[in-house]
């Protein structure tokens, strides 16, 4: 019984020493509670969340300064990803008379304090990449990217204006400098409305 008593012992001696081997130790608990933050959606996302849905966007574009502005309409599709850290924007049109498809993937990055995005069409083959700070109202998020430019062959900066108006509105403008212009000018505006 003495024995059957000190195997029991050290069973439940060896068990706590391998739960205390396996224990955090205070930096790992920082550490985990620090990634646990970083990953925890928040505001931000919440707002972005909001974004779901399908939309009509009239987009109104400008590639060169001494021609006039050209119009399309197109269909966008935003759908919330990774249990609401991110939004992927997907939109169809017709521009310059060809057949326009884009993808864009948005979010919050809790660890650099900024919204990032990533943008895809099938008018080129490069990433444009983008980071945004909102103003104090949290509605308008000012942009600043880069993209490689098919004209020149180099990274183009270019700077983006979201505006939310509210649910059922809001409005991204572009500006860049295109060939051709001595300075940052309007390119772009999509104002979307919820179908």
């Amino acid at each position: 019984m003495k024995k059957l008593f000190a195997l029991a012992a050290l069973g439940m001696l060896a068990s706590a020493y391998a739960f205390a081997a396996d224990a955090p130790s205070a930096e790992q608990k920082a550490m985990m509670d620090k990634m646990a933050k970083a990953a925890t959606p928040g505001a931000p996302h919440a707002m972005l969340a909001k974004m779901a849905g399908e939309w009509t966007a009239t987009i109104k574009y400008q590639m060169d300064p001494s021609q006039p502005w050209q119009t399309a309409t197109g269909a966008s599709v935003v759908t919330v990803l990774m249990d609401g850290r991110y939004i992927q924007e997907s939109n169809t049109s017709v521009m310059m008379g060809q057949p326009f498809s884009g993808m864009g993937v948005t979010g919050y990055d809790n660890v650099i304090g900024k919204y990032v995005s990533t943008w895809i069409d099938n008018m080129g083959t490069g990433i444009m990449t983008s980071t945004g700070t909102a103003d104090a109202s949290g509605k308008v998020i000012h942009w600043s990217g880069v993209m490689s430019d098919p004209v020149t062959g180099k990274a183009q900066k270019e700077r983006m204006v979201t505006t939310l108006t509210d649910d059922n509105h809001h409005t991204l403008d572009m500006y860049s400098t295109p060939p051709g212009a001595k300075k940052e000018m309007k390119t772009m505006t999509i104002e979307y409305v919820r179908k």
